[in-house]
């Protein structure tokens, strides 16, 4: 009979096996990225179900109110001006974790975070059971939750690897980030309506909880390596001068800030015309008379019946809104016939049958916004589900064989093309159909090259701008390219442009990003000496 530590044996050199199929992995490392890649799984997943409760309460919660007064804004146009808003937030939240870092070692500092924002999603799910308007407030959180903690995830792997081991074992990581956001995305989808979005952020809350505890059982392994050299691990990352001054001294985190901010720039701008496409589908079958009301004007009685509360259950003969889900569109009608939870709705001229109740809201402005609400949370489910299937197929069998045998200066490369392409695309058919497809191909490329490529560019710094300056990219950095796509947005409100004018504007900038590379690729030449040379190209 084979012992304990045979039968551990063969288990590890099974999973040794299989993690060979996607890149060179020792077997000494195959426990440490295995848990680093259920991490990030995790932490993945755990963000979008947040993204997909953000999106509903940003685009169907109606215009900003300021000092009282209703500012005439749609949902996209006040989700563009709020991430200029993020920006201003992040300049705090990028020096407050400078000076954590410099006081306390990593995995105080991972733990001292997740507990922080864990807290967090408990407030937002009081207060919203309290009544309290969330849209503005939790977008501009999970902006800075967003990119604050899973900048630290990775951070904390370029403090476990080194440069040579990071280019090979990111790839694998990068799997577990690509499967995370598509089982994310899957699983918001599917229980957005049964159990609503607040309770979603309390499972979210738990997911984070389970990845602080998975970052402990690495940064314990890390220190058995590391032996005599634990001092270092536990030693504070951050140096005496801040992100921004690191940023600002050395020419290679210069460009990679602004490959960042050039990135951000296009795809919050591609964000921007794929939600406005969005709604003018979602609302292109209404009639003008179903507009939302000005405030304090009466709506109409959500039974049908004259003076009926609006309050009260839909009955047979209330005129209704129905989601279209499968043509993201919402259709005006009236109730059939309730049958149990479930209604028969006579809309567009032909009866659906056992429609959900999460499909069927009164004929009022909040029946219209929870309408609204539904569209976008399934429309967003499904289209982040494409993104991370492709992403994950991406990082699967392509991410590790780019960097292998063409390096990871020619990845950084692909992803501006794609979004010179899809652009110059929707520059000439800016349809719902187009859009989605563009995009589709964009993130899912960011998700799974761009983002393995870009975390490898600071394998080759030291260990201050591993965290610092590596946390002020991508967090002020990042949120600054949505500042830039946000006056975009309010100059296109002013001129009047359309969605084609703004997917021509993402060309021009795609153009400059690719310069931005360029650049990259010339300094980071100079510090890795282990990318393919040219002949080593030649032959790929």
């Amino acid at each position: 009979m084979a012992s304990t530590g045979e039968n551990e044996a063969r288990s590890r050199g099974g999973l040794h096996r299989l993690l060979s199929i996607f890149a060179e992995v020792k077997p000494r490392e195959v426990f440490s990225v295995l848990v680093l890649t259920l991490n990030v799984f995790l932490l993945l997943t755990g963000y979008y179900l947040l993204k997909v409760v953000r999106e509903p309460l940003i685009l169907a919660g109606g215009g900003l109110e300021i000092g009282g007064q209703q500012l005439d804004l749609d949902g996209p146009e006040v989700k563009a001006y709020a991430a200029a808003g993020q920006a201003l937030l992040l300049v705090g939240v990028v020096r407050a974790y400078g000076a954590m870092a410099r006081r306390f070692g990593r995995m105080q500092l991972t733990t001292a975070l997740t507990l922080f924002f864990a807290g967090n999603l408990v407030l937002f799910f009081l207060l919203a059971r309290l009544g309290v308007p969330l849209g503005v407030p939790f977008y501009l959180w999970v902006g800075c939750f967003n990119l604050t903690v899973i900048a630290q995830f990775w951070s904390f792997a370029n403090d476990v690897y080194t440069p040579e081991q990071g280019k090979r074992l990111f790839a694998i990581v990068g799997i577990g980030s690509s499967l995370g956001a598509m089982l994310g995305a899957q699983i918001a989808k599917r229980v957005y309506v049964p159990i609503g979005p607040y309770n979603m952020m309390l499972l979210a809350a738990g997911v984070l909880l389970a990845c602080l505890w998975l970052t402990y059982i690495v940064h314990r392994d890390d220190l058995a390596r590391l032996g005599g050299e634990k001092a270092r691990a536990d030693a504070p990352p951050g140096g005496a001068a801040g992100g921004f001054k690191i940023i600002a001294g050395d020419r290679y985190l210069l460009l990679i800030a602004g490959l960042t901010l050039v990135l951000n720039w296009v795809n919050s701008t591609g964000e921007y015309i794929l939600d406005r496409t969005l709604i003018e589908s979602a609302t292109s079958a209404l009639s003008p008379e179903s507009a939302p009301r000005d405030a304090g004007e009466r709506e109409p009685a959500a039974a049908g019946a004259e003076g009926a509360d609006p309050g009260a259950p839909l009955a047979a003969g209330a005129p209704v809104y129905l989601v279209d889900p499968a043509a993201s569109r919402l259709l005006e009608g009236k109730i059939a016939a309730v049958k149990g939870g479930a209604f028969d709705v006579e809309a567009g001229g032909e009866v659906v049958e056992g429609a959900e109740k999460g499909l069927v809201h009164p004929r009022t402005e909040k029946g219209k916004a929870a309408a609204l609400g539904a569209i976008i949370g399934t429309f967003k489910g499904d289209f982040f589900y494409w993104v991370n299937t492709f992403g994950v197929i991406l990082q699967l069998f392509l991410v590790s064989r780019i960097f292998k045998y063409l390096g990871v200066r020619f990845a950084l490369f692909l992803l501006p093309t794609i979004a010179v392409l899809g652009y110059a695309s929707l520059a000439v058919l800016p349809a719902l159909a187009v859009v989605r497809v563009a995009k589709i191909a964009e993130n899912s490329t960011d998700y799974s090259v761009q983002n393995t490529a870009r975390q490898a560019l600071f394998l080759p710094v030291g260990r201050d701008a591993k965290y610092s300056a590596k946390a002020a990219i991508d967090t002020f950095v990042v949120r600054a390219g949505d500042v830039l796509a946000a006056v975009g947005v309010i100059v296109g409100q002013v001129l009047a442009l359309s969605i084609r004018h703004f997917a021509m504007i993402n060309i021009a900038l795609a153009l400059v990003w690719l310069g931005v590379v360029i650049g990259i690729a010339r300094e980071h030449k100079r510090r890795a000496a282990d990318e393919p040379d040219a002949e080593g190209l030649k032959a790929a």
